[in-house]
């Protein structure tokens, strides 16, 4: 029987984040000084260098967490992804937590590894492939994603078809799903090293897609700083099997706040998201968004009719109802099938897979 999220949400309520002490101190980001603080430059030496410890310390416990088996303040989780239709769990995506008691990811920390510590980031990205491995056996009906840097993808790419095929068999095709991010250049040999690997038996999705240009708006992304535009996806359609929908557009077209930590656990709505939705009086701007993405649809889906497409914040039936201006939402069928949502009612929280396991 397929899992619904209202019962998940029965086990999720009593599950929250692992905390360990000393954990939040250590690996927290410092906070920067403001232009009208006083000794302004003194403290900006300060900032330097408590940001500089705090990446030492970051780059130091995922090097042990990708070279060694020993315990560390790193651990990783599953988010759920919910089939917009009918409510039941259609994925999980690998997410990466500190043991802080949050909900966030270790950010900027784990950016900044992944570019500068590419033989370790390659070896965390494994474990973080083992790890979605394993559910793929275990829930061998659901999409498991990770996550995967275009600059990562030569260095795995053996690894990754081997995984794809580990994670086949009985005529279906792998239930791993290989997401490529966003943060460095997807390039005409990336596309061709994608397209291999795809004949190889590797699925795809295209994380975070969103329009790019010279000079974006809300919701939008900077020309050489955001890989996954809208041009390339649609341009690459039959390459990917999912798109992703980024999450400041997501909350701009669809009108919605964002919870990290779940609203039932007292957790309050992300304000630079909730500054990327319009007030209504503000048409063109609503409507230019609105565009944008239903043209991505449009397209996506005339070169890869089987593209599945996910919302990367909650978004049900009745949000388009209850006196809201339907006509502010792209003309889409949202509703059909053909949409998942990401997190749901649970936000940006993670979940061990038990939490996901038929009783």
């Amino acid at each position: 029987m397929a899992l619904l999220e209202s019962k998940f949400l029965e086990t999720a309520k009593s599950i929250r984040p692992t905390a360990e002490e000393g954990v939040l101190e250590k690996f927290a980001f410092p906070i920067p000084p403001k232009p009208d603080d006083k000794d302004i430059a003194a403290k900006k030496v300060e900032f330097d260098e408590k940001k500089l410890r705090y990446q030492e310390a970051i780059n130091e416990e995922f090097d042990k967490f990708a070279n060694t088996n020993d315990a560390t303040a790193l651990y990783l989780v599953f988010q759920p992804i919910w089939n917009a239709k009918t409510g039941e769990l259609a994925g999980l995506e690998v997410l990466c937590r500190v043991k802080n008691g949050k909900d966030d990811a270790p950010m900027p920390g784990l950016a900044v590894f992944q570019a500068t510590q590419k033989p370790n980031a390659l070896k965390f990205l494994m474990k973080q492939t083992e790890f979605a491995v394993d559910a793929c056996k275990k829930l061998p009906h659901l999409r498991i994603s990770v996550n995967v840097r275009p600059d990562e993808l030569e260095g795995v790419k053996d690894f990754l078809i081997a995984k794809a095929a580990e994670t086949s068999g009985d005529g279906r095709h792998s239930n791993l799903l290989i997401e490529i991010t966003e943060y460095s250049p997807i390039t005409d040999q990336t596309l061709a090293l994608i397209k291999e690997m795809k004949d190889h038996g590797v699925v795809f999705a295209i994380d975070d897609v969103t329009e790019v240009n010279d000079s974006p708006g809300k919701g939008m992304a900077k020309t050489g700083t955001h890989s996954c535009s809208f041009g390339l996806a649609k341009a690459n359609a039959k390459l990917f099997a999912v798109q992703k929908l980024s999450l400041p557009m997501s909350c701009s077209v669809f009108r919605k706040k964002v919870f990290p930590t779940p609203e039932y656990d007292g957790g309050k709505a992300n304000g630079f998201l909730a500054g990327c939705i319009f007030p209504e009086d503000q048409a063109a701007e609503i409507e230019l968004r609105k565009t944008l993405v239903e043209d991505w649809y449009n397209e996506v889906v005339k070169e890869n009719p089987d593209t599945q497409f996910v919302i990367e914040c909650t978004v049900y039936p009745e949000d388009k109802n209850e006196g809201n201006n339907s006509s502010l939402y792209p003309n889409m069928p949202t509703f059909d099938g053909k949409f998942d949502i990401q997190g749901g009612q649970s936000g940006g929280r993670g979940f061990p897979l038990e939490a996901f396991l038929s009783p």
